[in-house]
């Protein structure tokens, strides 16, 4: 059987009651919310500070985490283009997360021109302070390590032994500007591939004033044979001096010993002997 009241047509005149609209359920969008639906309320401007300099430290903790892994392991001879490249990056970041912690603070209206400028000056002492350290850490990577006479001490594959100078010396066949010092040195490769131990990328230094070596003489049948460099294959090993011309007025203060001209080098002061 059908439904005749289903199907009744209306009689003439008959209106028909306008339709309420449902109430607003707990999804609903009720009209008086400015925001589309599933867009979450504004935060707060002092809030938003908060968080993004909350994100920053955390960048730099990540940032010190990686540079003490980089000094502390044996990728420490990469630091001098490991760090920068981390510096970029760090800095990157920190510049990112301060843009658009300023962007919502803009966007959230009101009065948010203090915390934009307390933000802006956050994140700018916090780059000063991230320069500052990453060029200590650089200065830190790159200085010499520091040795002592008559003890071994390594430069990349090379391993340094050095004694007390002799200066104010004179020798046949060599022709100076002033006076020579003179280092009884061994040198011996430690690595799997050919090194060149270079006179010039040694220097000798006093209080401000810096010196490369000039020649490196090796024993051979009761005479020296000098030459600017040596070759030295993979085990062995150069005994013999290294000379530095120097003024007559020269007092030497510390020796500077390396692998090749850009290592980190051995510093040996000679004033604590």
């Amino acid at each position: 059987m059908s439904d005749t009241q289903s199907t009744r047509p209306d009689p003439p005149g008959f209106a028909t009651a306008p339709t309420r609209p449902d109430p607003p359920g707990p999804v609903a969008w009720p009209s008086a919310d400015p925001r589309p639906p599933g867009q979450a309320a504004p935060v707060r401007a002092v809030r938003r500070v908060f968080q993004a300099f909350g994100a920053v430290l955390g960048v730099q903790a990540l940032a010190a985490f990686a540079v003490l892994l980089i000094l502390n392991s044996y990728r420490r001879g990469a630091a001098g283009w490991l760090l920068p490249l981390i510096a970029v990056a760090d800095l990157a970041a920190t510049l990112q997360i301060g843009w658009l912690a300023i962007r919502d603070i803009r966007l959230a209206g009101g009065r948010t021109t203090g915390p934009r400028r307390i933000l802006t000056a956050l994140v700018i002492l916090l780059i000063a302070c991230l320069a500052a350290a990453g060029y200590a850490a650089h200065r830190h990577a790159t200085a010499p390590v520091p040795g002592t006479l008559g003890t071994p001490i390594q430069d990349g594959d090379l391993t340094f032994t050095a004694s007390a100078p002799r200066c104010g010396l004179k020798l046949k066949g060599i022709t100076t500007h002033g006076t020579l010092c003179r280092f009884h040195l061994t040198t011996a490769n430690t690595g799997s591939t050919p090194l060149h131990l270079t006179a010039a990328s040694q220097h000798l230094h006093d209080n401000g004033d810096t010196y490369p070596g000039t020649l490196l003489l090796a024993p051979s049948r009761k005479k020296f044979t000098k030459s600017p460099f040596r070759s030295l294959p993979p085990g062995r090993t150069f005994t013999g001096y290294l000379l530095f011309d120097v003024p007559a007025t020269f007092t030497p203060r510390t020796l500077e010993l390396h692998a090749t001209g850009k290592s980190r080098g051995v510093r040996i002061d000679l004033a604590a002997t």
